[in-house]
């Protein structure tokens, strides 16, 4: 990628993140937004009165509840306007345009892992708990003060909040033009997606092959009939987010890789389980593929790396790819990998429980002279775009 688009989507991120929208009237209550470099941070910052609230992908929503440090005063599919956030897409499965070219069937071959890893979390939500609990706390209990929590039990009130779904609906991709809408509304997309039709944005966004030829593949079956037609074994290096149960299909895919061998002969072989681990990719008895888990904060910084040459497939949010994009990233959507599974939390202590209720306590603060403070994963996530529009429809602006 030329040097020179790397700088200027560092450039606007760097911009962005400093700036803020308001409208300069100073009676206008206005919010802190707080980077957090992820959302591992977030309760204890929560809990430790650092910010006043926050909005975080699972199972940092969880922790929080089941910790007794927060309460969810909206889910992100209730934020408002009423039903824009219902089933709206999160995290996708991504790829970089270059190894999509060069090398379309194991690309092929890791969205048909990917699509039946989906289903399996689906179907077996208890294993995938205890594969979530594994992959991210290392089955390790977790301390806040003199409160002791079970992993295992922030992973089985996580997962049932994240609606798993690789199929790329018409509602689906409603979803991203919405969010393709509404980055341009908060001027945070100024290139390639400005002004676009849903035609055209779907052409931009997304690979127009490669799922419906993974899901013709499993359904025929074809792919067992000989061995695969690849040149060589390449090497993958896959991103994805720490900390995220968004990514639970690639959990499952690693931990219960001889279930995937068995029924559908499409898996990953562990040479060094776990995070930042290291697998082959197995199609009818071949070695295709090396594959290099790399974990990331946020969708930025993964956006950033593939930009770079060092991510070639990915799983990270949709907001990321579409402002990458918008800026010339050479990185198509496959399909989606969850919709949904983010929220934002108060204290438990709040006097509010619901989204109105805080809307009406950031404004009297700010009448009272304090600036509510909201954490906030990353520049560009998901919670970061659903935050500002709805705070932006209830008139109260933001800053950084």
């Amino acid at each position: 990628m030329h040097k020179k688009l790397i700088l200027a989507m560092i450039v606007c991120l760097g911009i962005l993140s400093s700036g803020c929208i308001s409208d300069g009237d100073s009676t206008t209550p206005v919010v802190e937004i707080v980077y957090m470099s992820g959302c591992g941070n977030m309760p204890s910052a929560l809990s430790n009165d650092l910010i006043d609230a926050y909005i975080a992908w699972q199972p940092n929503v969880a922790i929080a509840e089941v910790a007794g440090i927060g309460k969810v005063i909206s889910y992100s599919k209730d934020l408002p306007p009423e039903g824009k956030w219902q089933d709206h897409p999160c995290c996708v499965i991504n790829v970089s345009e270059d190894f999509a070219e060069d090398h379309y069937d194991v690309a092929k071959y890791l969205t048909m892992l990917f699509i039946v890893s989906s289903e399996y979390v689906q179907e077996n939500p208890e294993v995938a708990a205890q594969d979530a609990a594994k992959w991210i706390f290392d089955n390790q209990d977790l301390t806040f003060g003199d409160v002791v929590v079970s992993s295992l039990e922030v992973e089985m009130a996580s997962l049932p909040t994240i609606n798993f779904t690789t199929t790329p609906t018409e509602e689906w991709k409603e979803g991203l033009y919405t969010f393709v809408n509404s980055l341009e509304e908060i001027e945070m997309i100024s290139a390639d997606l400005v002004g676009k039709t849903d035609a055209e944005i779907e052409d931009i966004l997304i690979h127009d092959t490669l799922y419906d030829d993974a899901v013709a593949a499993l359904e025929s079956q074809d792919y067992l009939a000989s061995a695969p037609d690849v040149d060589g074994v390449i090497d993958v290096n896959l991103g994805y987010l720490i900390a995220d149960d968004h990514d639970t299909a690639l959990f499952v895919a690693a931990y219960e890789w001889e279930y995937f061998r068995d029924e559908y002969n499409v898996y990953f072989e562990p040479v060094q389980i776990g995070p930042q681990g290291t697998y082959r990719l197995i199609v009818n008895g071949t070695v295709v593929a090396n594959i290099k888990t790399i974990g990331f904060n946020g969708g930025s910084a993964q956006m950033t790396s593939l930009s770079q040459g060092n991510v070639d497939f990915g799983l990270a949010g949709a907001p990321p790819v579409i402002l990458f994009r918008d800026q010339g990233a050479p990185v198509k959507i496959i399909c989606p990998l969850m919709t949904e599974g983010s929220g934002v939390v108060a204290p438990i202590d709040a006097e509010y429980d619901d989204w109105e209720g805080f809307v009406d306590f950031i404004k009297d603060s700010y009448e009272n002279g304090k600036t509510v403070k909201i954490g906030v994963p990353m520049l560009g996530s998901i919670q970061d775009v659903m935050l500002k529009y709805s705070l932006t429809e209830y008139g109260i602006g933001f800053e950084s």
